[in-house]
């Protein structure tokens, strides 16, 4: 329940907008990392890996580069 609290934390601080990229980033970057890890054969489909981390990665980037972030991301939809 510690991810659930954190989380709560993040949209207190960043507000819905960038609490939901945050969350993007945090996806994201596990999910890559992960990828990583099977094909170095460091880890299986079925290894945990702690989200927590990746909630605090993208709470920074979200807080420090988030304006940004959106705007690429506005540009790109257009």
């Amino acid at each position: 329940m510690g991810d659930v609290k954190y989380a709560l934390f993040m949209g207190l601080l960043l507000g819905p907008q960038k609490t939901v990229l945050a969350f993007y980033v945090a996806f994201v970057v596990g999910a890559l990392l992960g990828v990583v890890l099977m094909l170095m054969r460091k880890m299986g489909r079925k290894s945990l890996i702690p989200f927590g981390p990746f909630l605090i990665l993208g709470t920074f980037a979200a807080w420090w580069f988030g304006g940004e972030i959106n705007s690429v991301i506005e540009k790109v939809l257009k």
